[in-house]
């Protein structure tokens, strides 16, 4: 299930980010810090934080659903527990994500790649997302920016 991030969550979604070692390692961050940001981001406001359950988390995800400068949506984490890489769950909890929390919203998705995370760029290719440009993050860190179109109009929230 799906559920939608708050502070009854804090912990949990804690201990879930420090279990990510790898996901860590690649943003060169210690565990602690790549927690600490992540919650600080999960509790930002202006961002759609997600929690994917199955007798505990398996997934988080976080979602800016209009980009001030471009307009489009934005995936700013979809992480699945580095234990589960391999089953197939990351692409069945997506297609959730993408029909339930952003197709209803918008018809044009991005989100950032770090150049050296093959995995991740094969994972978002075979979701239908292809690169568009090389972008820098608000950290400094050098970013693929990937790019989705799907057909369909996006519901309005101004009714």
């Amino acid at each position: 299930m799906i559920h939608p991030y708050d502070e009854s969550r804090r912990e949990d979604v804690g201990e879930f980010l420090l279990r990510q070692r790898v996901f860590a390692s690649l943003n060169r961050q210690t565990p602690e810090a790549f927690r600490d940001e992540n919650l600080t981001d999960f509790e930002a406001d202006g961002t759609v934080s997600l929690v994917f359950e199955e007798r505990g988390i398996i997934a988080v995800a976080d979602l800016l659903k209009q980009h001030p400068v471009d307009g489009s949506l934005w995936l700013g984490l979809f992480m699945v527990d580095e234990r589960l890489y391999g089953t197939g769950i990351a692409t069945r909890l997506y297609e959730q994500l993408e029909h339930v929390y952003m197709r209803p919203f918008q018809t044009v998705f991005r989100l950032g790649v770090l150049p050296h995370n093959e995995r991740a760029r094969r994972f978002w290719e075979r979701q239908g997302y292809v690169y568009e440009k090389g972008s820098v993050t608000t950290r400094g860190d050098r970013v693929h920016v990937m790019k989705k179109i799907v057909e369909g109009k996006a519901r309005s929230d101004r009714g």
